[in-house]
C-alpha cells in the first residue's frame, strides 16, 4: 500500500460537530442519472483524481429534483472528509433561486471548477429539421417539445430564453438526466434539447445553433444565437466543478485541489478531453467560489427575464 494511502487513512480531520476520520474509500456524488454529460465526464475524472489522491473512490449517481438531491447530499454531509460532489453548473447556481432548498452557493467547501462548454441548440439527425428557420415553422404548424436534464438546469433556462425571445413555440418537458433525455428524443417525445458538445457526438445529433458569442471551431457552419434574425446574442455555458461539504478541515480541502489541479493538467485527463471535445477550464477555490457566486445572481437575473422567476 503506498505511504499517502495510509496518512489519509489514519488523519483525523476536525472542524464537524464530530471529529470524522478519513477512509481509503472516497464517494464521489454526481447529481444526474449515468449516461448524461455531466456523467460522462465526471467517470473520466474519477479514476484519475483519485489516483492523484491516493485514496480508492466510487461515483454514485444520486439523480433527482434537477440535480439537488445529490447536492443535498454533498451539502448535509458536513465534516465529512469522505465524499464529494461532481456538480453541473445548474444545481449551485440555478436551483437554489427557484426552490426552497437546504443549501446554497454558501454551503460547501470549493475545491475546483474542471470544464466549461458552450451548449449547442440540436435536433435529432433523424429529423427533417435542419436549420432554425424550419424548426420555427414547423412549432407554428405542430406542438413542439423540448427535453432537459431537470426543470431550472442550464439546458432548461437556454432554450426558455430562446422561446421567450424567438418565434420558437415549444412547451418544456424535464428528465433526470441527459441520458434519459436522449432516449425522448430518439422516441420522438421531444424534438429539442440544447446540451454540450459531449451529448452532440455521443449521440450523433444534427446542431442548429450555439449558445455562444462566437461560431465555434469546428463548426463553421453552425450559427450562433445571436445571428438568428430577430434573435438577441446569448451566451450559455455549461461548467462543472468539485465541491466538498463545509467543516473538513484545510488540509484535506487543499488535498482535494492539489489532486483536482493534477487531474486537469495530466495527459490522461488532457487525451478525453481531447476526445470528447471538453474544455478543460481550471479555476482554483477561491476563484471557483467567487465565480458561481456571481453566476447565481446574474443566472437569477435570467430566470426573471424568462419569465421563470417572479
Amino acid at each position: 500500500m503506498k505511504p499517502i494511502r495510509h496518512s489519509l487513512a489514519l488523519m483525523v480531520l476536525v472542524g464537524a460537530p464530530h471529529a470524522v476520520q478519513a477512509q481509503e474509500t472516497l464517494e464521489i456524488v454526481v447529481p444526474f442519472a449515468a449516461g448524461g454529460a455531466t456523467d460522462i465526464v465526471a467517470r473520466s475524472f474519477e479514476p484519475i483524481f483519485s489516483e492523484k489522491l491516493g485514496v480508492t473512490s466510487v461515483v454514485r449517481n444520486l439523480a433527482g429534483a434537477s440535480a439537488t438531491v445529490g447536492t443535498s447530499e454533498v451539502a448535509k454531509s458536513e465534516g465529512n472528509p469522505n465524499i464529494i460532489g461532481y456538480e453541473p453548473a445548474g444545481a449551485l447556481s440555478i436551483q437554489p433561486s427557484l426552490k426552497d432548498l437546504s443549501y446554497g452557493p454558501e454551503s460547501f467547501t470549493y475545491i475546483c471548477r474542471t470544464t466549461s462548454n458552450p451548449m449547442f441548440l440540436m435536433v435529432s439527425k433523424s429529423s427533417d429539421i435542419e436549420n432554425f428557420d424550419q424548426l420555427v415553422a414547423t412549432s407554428q404548424e405542430e406542438p413542439l417539445f423540448y427535453g432537459s436534464s431537470g426543470p431550472g438546469t442550464l439546458p432548461q433556462l437556454a432554450v426558455a430564453a430562446l422561446v421567450s425571445e424567438s418565434d420558437l413555440d415549444a412547451a418544456h418537458i424535464p428528465y433526470s438526466g441527459s441520458g434519459p433525455a436522449m432516449n425522448a428524443l430518439a422516441g420522438n417525445e421531444i424534438q429539442i434539447f440544447a446540451d454540450t458538445e459531449t451529448v452532440l457526438t455521443n449521440y450523433d445529433l444534427r446542431p442548429l445553433a450555439v449558445f455562444a458569442e462566437q461560431r465555434l471551431e469546428g463548426y463553421d457552419e453552425v450559427p450562433t444565437i445571436g445571428e438568428l434574425e430577430g434573435v438577441p446574442d446569448m451566451d450559455f455555458s455549461v461548467w462543472q466543478g468539485v465541491v466538498a461539504p463545509k467543516g473538513i478541515s484545510q488540509e484535506r480541502a487543499d488535498q482535494f485541489t492539489q489532486a483536482c489541479k493534477a487531474t486537469m493538467e495530466s495527459d490522461e485527463f488532457k487525451s478525453f478531453a481531447e476526445r470528447a471535445n471538453v474544455n478543460i477550464a481550471y479555476l482554483g477555490p477561491d476563484d471557483f467560489e467567487s465565480f458561481v457566486k456571481e453566476r447565481f445572481e446574474a443566472n437569477k437575473q435570467v430566470l426573471r427575464d424568462a419569465g421563470l422567476l417572479d
